[in-house]
């Protein structure tokens, strides 16, 4: 009898051990678009990753070239262009920007009606949230300090923050107008 319960306990042994090797590789794993390679055209993506995939894949194994795959992005925010107009001789603040997603500010400045010793200050001011949106903080650089030898030009920083905005600073007794245009960019 003790042959007989070994026979059985190697038998039982071997089934859940079978049973056990059947029911793991069918769990599915989240799917992964950049193995989905082939459907019935080879090269094209069909939503699925299946036999189709690896026998393309296979077909194509030790074959070399270069390792770069064309992405199109659809996300990326739009690249916008806005003008900012000031025409008086005391401080001024703009609205905000949003600036998300872009990483460069190029901002574009002409002073008319500027006379020696007279100068006017392009500042930046951005805006910083905290989560939640409650509370921010505001911190000011400077762009440019525009004189009467120095009345248009442009410059580019990296974008600040999230927001951000001008603030104009007229020395006492200037009646100069500003006018500032900028544009963003992602790199």
């Amino acid at each position: 009898m003790n042959k007989k319960d070994l026979i059985i306990a190697v038998l039982a042994t071997f089934c859940l051990t079978a049973t056990l090797f059947v029911i793991l590789p069918s769990r599915s794993a989240d799917y992964e678009p950049w193995a989905d390679v082939s459907s019935s055209v080879p090269g094209v993506e069909d939503g699925k990753i299946n036999m189709m995939d690896i026998a393309y894949e296979i077909s194509l194994f030790n074959t070399a070239g270069s390792t770069t795959k064309n992405v199109t992005v659809t996300n990326w925010p739009l690249s916008t262009q806005e003008t900012v107009f000031w025409q008086q001789s005391t401080g001024a603040y703009s609205e905000l920007y949003n600036t998300s997603g872009f990483g460069h500010v190029h901002v574009l400045y002409d002073v008319s009606g500027l006379v020696a010793p007279e100068n006017v200050t392009i500042k930046g001011y951005s805006e910083i949230h905290e989560p939640g949106g409650h509370a921010y903080y505001t911190t000011h650089f400077l762009i440019v300090v525009a004189t009467s030898d120095n009345i248009e030009g442009s410059i580019s920083f990296p974008a600040p923050a999230e927001f951000f905005g001008f603030h104009l600073t007229f020395a006492s007794g200037t009646t100069a107008s500003v006018n500032l245009a900028f544009y963003m960019t992602y790199a």
